[in-house]
């Protein structure tokens, strides 16, 4: 049964009420509060008379088949992802576990502090790599660990060690099997004694949706999950009981990527030479002239309440924290048959990371210093160490050179470009340069793209040839 409740139901119930294990409900008046105490993630369909909520988003789709939400689509084109109670559909909001929706007339709002739902009871508790082995203590059964070779897949392995039952995977180009990641992740993997694989990405496989899958948001994390699924299941075979675990969400809950709001924080506090030093950072991150960092001034906007902080760094910081928290919590129910563990998103972890001040480290030139420090100190080594990543770019740019005649029938045929939500010239020059080998992808084309293959995904499941969009 997918749609398990229906606000006209209500009367005569006692509020709050259970109505479904892990979904409590509040009725007062005109105004009803869903809370999802559970782990599974809800969606409410809100209308005048009321709201009904379902656990499958296939069929909700299927029989409701709804308006798109022009205001979310466009907010995905300009900033990419971002944590919100909103979807790509309008009247259809989605309930994560942690979160709180509150329904009035015509107004709907959304809380979500996931490092709330634990208290740390002792001092011990906040050491990170008493915390990392905490979670995955817990884990019963075989696991299978996404190795990048970065701090946070590093830290989660040596957490692990000790373990006879742990295979570890390390996704490649396959033009670049030796990169410097992967070199690291395969000697981290032998020292520790876990066999490891490394799996070549296959740019064919790329830009493919399987029919499984339920995403509920365009994402660029799309266009790697066929090819991440594939590997996952031909390690763990028929087991039914391996977790898959990674470090995802680690670069949000220690501040990254690079943002200008630390800045204020040094300048805040006086410190205007690191300052100054470290929005040339930002400008040679960013690569796009000056004024290109001040574009991050809007991450998170609609996050949170708005209000004058003295602390604009930590405000973002707990921003992005709910977006690491509100990927995994979504990603991790795709369809897939295998449970998916993040450590970094567990509620001590969370504590943990808010307790350091941003400003205090990027001077030094990262604010994930600390936990580097703490992790290796623990352990007795100096394996959590900086390791540039982003090997797998030449991946995409060869899927797109590939693709590029289909990818840009898709663009100029898209509702992006129906409705004027982008430039179809524009994104067709940025998909020419990918496809000629830039070092450079375009992230609004592939904010662009994940849009229009997401859109295109649940019209084939849900038996439309094209998405309504009501403007």
């Amino acid at each position: 049964m997918t749609m398990i409740f229906q606000a006209n139901q209500a009367s005569g119930l006692p509020t709050p009420t259970w109505i479904v294990p892990g979904l409590q409900a509040e009725f007062l008046g005109n105004t009803s509060s869903l809370r999802n105490a559970g782990p599974n993630v809800f969606y409410v369909h809100v209308t005048s008379s009321g709201f009904s909520i379902w656990t499958s988003l296939t069929s909700l789709l299927q029989s409701k088949k709804p308006a798109l939400n022009p205001d979310f689509l466009r907010h995905h084109l300009r900033f990419g992802e971002t944590a919100t109670h909103s979807t790509a559909w309008r009247d259809i909001y989605q309930l994560i576990p942690g979160a709180i929706l509150s329904l009035g007339a015509g107004v709907c709002s959304w809380r979500f502090e996931p490092w709330a739902r634990e208290e740390r009871d002792s001092e011990t508790a906040g050491h990170p790599g008493t915390l990392l082995e905490n979670v995955l203590s817990a884990s019963p059964g075989a696991v299978v660990l996404e190795l990048s070779g970065g701090v946070d897949s590093t830290a989660i392995a040596y957490s692990l060690s000790g373990r006879s039952d742990v295979e570890a995977i390390t996704w490649a180009d396959p033009d670049a099997p030796d990169a410097s990641d992967v070199g690291h992740a395969r000697r981290i993997a032998g020292k520790l004694g876990f066999e490891h694989r490394v799996a070549p990405v296959s740019p064919e496989a790329l830009f493919v949706i399987p029919e499984q899958f339920e995403p509920d948001r365009p994402s660029v994390s799309l266009f790697m999950m066929a090819e991440r699924d594939r590997f996952v299941r031909d390690v763990i075979g028929n087991r039914a009981d391996v977790v898959v675990v990674n470090g995802h969400g680690g670069d949000h809950i220690f501040l990254d990527p690079p943002s200008p709001i630390p800045m204020l924080d040094l300048l805040a506090c006086g410190r205007f030479r690191e300052a100054l030093h470290y929005y040339r950072a930002l400008v040679e991150f960013h690569g796009a002239g000056v004024l290109a960092p001040l574009r991050y001034r809007h991450v998170g906007r609609g996050i949170g309440r708005a209000s004058l902080s003295l602390g604009p760094g930590k405000r973002l910081h707990r921003r992005l924290i709910r977006q690491a928290c509100y990927e995994n919590a979504i990603w991790s129910r795709l369809g897939t048959p295998y449970k998916v563990i993040h450590p970094f998103t567990c509620p001590s972890m969370l504590n943990y990371a808010l307790s350091i001040k941003p400003h205090e480290y990027v001077g030094k030139g990262t604010s994930r210093l600390p936990f580097r420090m703490a992790m290796n100190d623990y352990h007795g080594t100096e394996d959590h160490s900086r390791v540039s990543k982003g090997h797998l770019t030449g991946v995409f740019q060869k899927a797109i050179g590939l693709k590029q005649g289909i990818l840009a029938a898709v663009l100029e045929q898209g509702v992006g470009a129906k409705f004027s939500m982008y430039r179809v010239d524009e994104m067709q020059r940025a998909l020419k340069a990918a496809a000629f080998g830039s070092t450079d992808i375009h992230p609004r084309l592939m904010n662009a793209l994940s849009l229009e293959l997401f859109i295109q995904h649940w019209s084939r499941l849900s038996g439309m040839p094209r998405w309504q969009l009501d403007t």
